[in-house]
Parts: structure tokens; sequence; C-alpha cells
């Protein structure tokens, strides 16, 4: 007798995961497993297959979510039985009874026995309305905490019973984190049973697998970083890895719609949003949390994210000299986003009327796109989104104040203390405009690569065209037998032997050298450097400003001109003199210095001595800086 496979699968509605799911399950069979495949047969007054904030729930619901489900398993060609065969009427009666006697004030809180039902459903009223604090006293909440109470309660009846009858090895269980799956695997658990849940990966035609955890769990992360950390990226991880996070950001090998449009010019956004090369720019990145708000993984110190964003505010306030741009997510409510997270996004419009003059704020549904800000940054400041990770693979300095993935690792700043928030914000104050850190970068794409495909396991067998439809790209049972596809193997020895999701380093990979990574990181990081020039100097004589251009091409300096307005034509005219007014000429910038400007100088270029503590170059030690 091979190992026992339980898969609970009540929404296969969502016909993608359900082709992922019969794959698997297909395949462990061929292996010598036994498996039962259980569907949910109408039993629920509410469930995640229908959501008011976008997907409302339709009096036949459950009438066509079980049509769907029966012609899908009857394509795959899989033997399957009913939820409700381990639910009595009794239970059912029972389950009523007690929805319908909580008080109000026990609809977040409530118990039956040892089960937590309250907490468990929870997560899909958030869901439901998309909301990241739930308010019981607000009637449409309650009526629909109580439903699914209701709901999970004759839930947890079917499955205990269920549980108890078939007494698997494993329980295969999509995503863990919504009622009744949430229910599963807390009951599973409490048996001993060891659960492996699955997900859509991080890129596309990929799956996630996550044991005894629900889909959210940032443990597989964490257990990756400290097993992984020490181990350098090869050649081949670090063009794999720098080309799936190109992708991203070009809105591709996505598992999911995009949210953010493809990078911009720089150029254009800094003139959109007014904002200065030679001024330090932050980037705060609000977080649509409602999905994760009040897990026990993606909890913040501060009191609430509004708490986080204002005192940021209140830091750039105080401190004129650099600019805060304030992206709000789009997922929180926007033409790309699954509906609108209401009260939130009314939370964000209340924050915004009162901005000092250094402050952008912008809104989810504007056309700008996070990935050109991140570019802009010199400082990044994250809630729980993975743009921490994503930042932090350009270079950059970035603050995680919430739950996130990149918390607590070495290459980001996590702000354990909100006391401490101030003081840190301040110490960054130092970071110049254009800052990106060598070290940060290669500790991030270690991460990430851990993160977007050590952690994942593509799954080829089932085509993506787009993020809802799967197309099977295989024919007969046979192409499912051991050996033929790896994914498939894979999986195999992490339902049936046992493996870890993510095996830890051997001896050999945790003996590499750095020399890849080295020798990628060349350069990388480098500071541009800004120096100053008088064009009354330069209009008399271009001879120091062609030995400027001898020196230093456009992508390694900028040269700040002072220049009064009756002396721009003059200047314009030198420049065109001394024949660098063309394409390939260097970055000279006619400006009128302010203070904020000579804060970031790194040299002058003059004949005479000048007021400033930086260094001073003129034809002859530019000269010799050149040799």
């Amino acid at each position: 007798m091979g190992p026992r496979i339980l898969c609970y699968a009540p929404y296969n509605r969502w016909a993608l995961h359900g082709q992922w799911e019969m794959t698997i399950l297909h395949s462990m069979r061929l292996r010598g497993a036994e498996v039962d495949y259980v569907l949910c047969d109408g039993l629920y007054t509410d469930c995640d297959q229908h959501w008011a904030a976008h997907d409302p729930r339709p009096a036949n619901a459950c009438t066509m979510c079980q049509a769907a489900q029966t012609k899908l398993v009857a394509d795959m060609g899989m033997d399957f039985h009913w939820l409700g065969r381990y639910l009595t009427w009794d239970e059912q009666r029972e389950a009523r009874r007690w929805a319908d006697a909580l008080t109000v004030d026990e609809l977040t809180t409530a118990t039956y026995g040892d089960w937590q039902v309250a907490e468990w459903v929870q997560k899909s009223v958030q869901s439901h309305f998309r909301l990241s604090v739930i308010d019981p006293h607000e009637p449409r909440v309650a009526d629909a905490l109580r439903s699914y109470a209701y709901s999970g309660l004759v839930a947890c009846f079917a499955i205990d019973r269920l549980l108890a009858e078939r007494d698997p090895d494993v329980l295969f269980l999509f995503n863990g984190r919504q009622s009744s799956p949430r229910c599963a695997l807390e009951l599973a658990r409490a048996r001993g049973i060891r659960v492996i849940v699955h997900e859509r990966g991080r890129q596309t035609e990929s799956l996630m697998l996550v044991e005894n955890a629900n889909c959210l769990s940032l443990e597989p992360a964490r257990r990756y970083w400290r097993e992984w950390s020490e181990v350098p990226l090869t050649q081949d991880e670090l063009e794999a890895v720098v080309r799936l996070m190109a992708e991203r950001e070009h809105g591709k090998n996505l598992p999911w719609h995009a949210l953010s449009l493809p990078p911009q010019p720089l150029d254009d956004v800094r003139a959109q949003l007014d904002l200065r090369a030679d001024r330090p720019t932050w980037v705060l990145f609000t977080s649509s949390d409602d999905e994760v708000a009040g897990d026990v993984d993606w909890t913040s110190e501060f009191s609430s994210q509004r708490d986080w964003i204002t005192r940021t505010i209140e830091h750039a306030r105080r401190n004129p000299q650099l600019d805060l741009v304030v992206r709000v997510h789009p997922n929180t409510g926007s033409k790309r986003s699954t509906g609108v997270n209401e009260k939130q996004l009314a939370e964000m419009r209340e924050i915004a009327r009162d901005l000092p003059a250094n402050v952008r704020w912008i809104g989810p549904d504007e056309d700008v796109s996070s990935y050109t800000l991140m570019e802009l940054a010199a400082v990044g400041l994250v809630w729980m989104s993975t743009a921490a990770m994503e930042m932090a693979v350009k270079g950059k300095e970035v603050v995680v104040a919430g739950g996130n993935p990149v918390r607590g690792t070495d290459f980001v700043r996590t702000v354990e203390d909100p006391d401490t928030f101030e003081a840190l914000l301040d110490e960054l104050n130092a970071v110049p405009a254009g800052a990106a850190s060598p070290e940060i970068r290669r500790r991030a794409l270690r991460f990430a690569y851990g993160f977007f495909i050590r952690l994942d396991v593509p799954f080829p067998l089932v085509h993506m065209p787009n993020p809802n439809t799967g197309v099977l790209q295989y024919r007969s049972l046979d192409a499912l037998q051991p050996g033929r596809d790896a994914s498939l193997d894979r999986c195999a020895r992490i339902l049936l032997e046992g493996e870890a999701v993510c095996p830890a380093p051997t001896d050999a990979e945790l003996a590499r050298s750095t020399d890849a990574e080295d020798a990628f990181l060349t350069g990388f990081g480098r500071r541009r450097l800004h120096a100053l020039a008088y064009a009354d100097e330069l209009v008399q004589d271009t001879a120091l400003l062609r030995a400027w251009a001898d020196t230093f091409d456009a992508d390694a300096a900028t040269l700040l001109i002072h220049t009064p307005g009756d002396k721009i034509e003059q200047l314009v005219a030198a420049v065109a003199a001394a024949g660098l007014d063309g394409e390939d000429g260097p970055d000279l910038v006619a400006t009128e210095i302010d203070e904020a400007q000579l804060a970031v100088l790194d040299a002058v270029l003059s004949r005479h001595p000048r007021d400033l503590d930086v260094p001073r170059y003129d034809e002859h030690s530019l000269r010799e800086l050149a040799a």
C-alpha cells in the first residue's frame, strides 16, 4: 500500500488551479500513491469563489460551481467524491444555531470547542470587502462574518470526519488561506498530518508549494535565507535572476496581471514630478494590505500604515533639502486593480490633503511607473510589497516598516522599534542623490534568486496564455510517468518522500567562490561626480571646458555651471566653439546654484581659489587625473 494523499479542492471553479492539482495527483497515482479527491457540493452560504468587492455571489452560485467542477474533473479523467457525504443534517443545524447566536463582539473571536472558526475565516471576509480592518459593528460586515462563520463550522464538521476516516499521510490543499481550506489546514495540523499547500508561483507557469502553512507564510523565504544567504550565485544564476527582474519591470513572466507600467524615461518622470537630479529623492511605496492584514507574518511594529506614512512625510517637511515621492499602490484602487479598497483609498486621499512643497503624491491610477521611481530614488521606504526587494536589487538603501519577505535581512534596514524611526531617517539624510551599493545589490540578488526561482516549481505541463487560463501540454497520462518531467519528479519527492520544498545547499554549493558576482558587480554603484564651474570663466576661455570633456564622459560626471540669466547665450556659444554641443558631449547643466546643490558637490572646476570645501580642478590637475 502506497502513501495516502487526500486533496480537498473546493475552489476548482478556478480551473487553472484544478489543472495543476489534478496533473500532480494523476502523477502521484502513477507512482503508487493512493489518492482521494474531494470537492465541495454546495455546503456553504459564502466562500471565496465570489467576493462582494468585485464578483458578487449570484443566487445559483453553488449550482454553477458544481457544474464547472464536474466538467473539469470529467475532462481530466479524475475520480472524486463530494464533501457532503461527511456531514450530517444535525451538524448543519448546529452550525446555524451557533452562528446565529453569536453577538456582534464575538463575530471576530468565536470558537467552537478547540476550533478557532472566526479567526480561520476572517481573511476571507477581508478579501470579500477588501478591508484592511474589519469592523463587525458595520451591518454588512457583521452579516458576512456570520455567514462565513456558519460555513466555517460546517467545513470543520465535515473535514474533521473526512480526515478521521481517510487518515491520510499528506493533505494536498489549494491556498490554505481562505475559509474552508484554512479550516482544513488547521484541522490537519492538529492531527499531525503533513500538509502541502499549492498556489500559483512567482513566475508564469510555475507553482509555489508550502509545507504546513498557508500560501502567505514567509517562513519558506526566511528558511531559504538562513540556509542560502552565504552561497554566491554562479554566472548562469546571475543571468537568470537579472533577466527575470527585467522581465518583471516590463510586465512579462508574471503570474498575475501587471500592476505597474513598464519603465519610463528618467528625465520625463523627473520633469513630470518636478524633481532635480542633484537633490536626493526618496520614494515611499504604500501597500495594498487587505489580503495580509492581521496575519502574524505580516504585522508591523507601527500602529498602522497611515502612522508610518505621516511620520515619513513629517520627516520630509523638516528636511527641505530632499524630495519625497509617495506612490500609492495601484492595487488599492485603479483600472488595474482587483476591486477597490475604498476605506484605504479614502484614507490615502485624506493624507494627501496636507503635504509640504517637497512631497509629491502619486495616486494608484496615475500613469507613473513604479520601476522608474525605484531608479530615481536614493532611498526607498516600503511597507509590505516586493518593491523592497526590487529596489535593493538595484543597490538602493531600503527601509522596511511592515511585514515583508525581506524583513530582517542584512541588505535592508528593518524598523523593529518605531521609536527609532526618525533617528534612522536622519541617518539616511546623508545618502546622496544617485547612490547605489554593490554589496546591497549582491545580497539582494541572492535573495531574489531564491525567492523567484529556487522556491518555485516550474510547471510547463500547463501552459498559461493569461493569468486565468490553463492549457494542458500533455495528451495522455503516460507523459506524467516518473522520469518524464522534472517538475513532477520534484513534486513527488516533496509529497511522497518528504523532501523540503527548497533543499539546503550542498557542500559544493557552500564552497563556491564569489568570482562570478565580483565580476558582475565591477563598476556598479560608483557615484556620479558632480562638479561646479562658473559661466564667466568658461566664456572667457574654453580651454578649461575642453579639459573637463577630455577627462570625464557624460556617464561619469555632471558639470553644473553657475549661469546668471544674462550669460546663457554666451555660454551656449562657448560650448559650441569648444565643439562640445554634440550628442556625445559631456553632461553640462546651466543653472543658478542654490544651497541644496552646493551640499552635494564633489569638486569645483576653476583656475581660481573658491570658498568651497571640495577639491578644485584646473587644466593641469585634470591632465594628471586623466593620466
